[in-house]
């Protein structure tokens, strides 16, 4: 038997929601901002943990230089061929 839990982050919300999923020796975490959510599905085998923190604790400021670089996958081919 599984559940199915969805967690949501209000938007208004000056917390960082910290989720993790525990699988035995293995676990994923993920933060939720404002304003997201997660669903998530526990079973016997996974158990789930949330926490808050400030989001002031979590934020690393950037230098004043070090410049913010974003990379995108390239467009398919297709979409290439046909608008390219």
């Amino acid at each position: 038997m599984t559940t199915l839990i969805f967690v949501e982050n209000v938007l208004g919300s000056g917390q960082v929601v910290k989720v993790t999923e525990d699988f035995g020796d293995y676990s994923v975490s993920r933060e939720l901002r404002p304003g997201e959510n997660a669903r998530l599905v526990v079973s016997p085998f996974k158990s789930v943990s949330v926490e808050e923190a400030p989001m002031t604790a979590l934020a690393t400021p950037r230098a004043a230089n070090e410049a913010l670089t974003i990379t995108t996958f390239p467009a398919p081919r297709i979409l290439e061929s046909r608008f390219g």
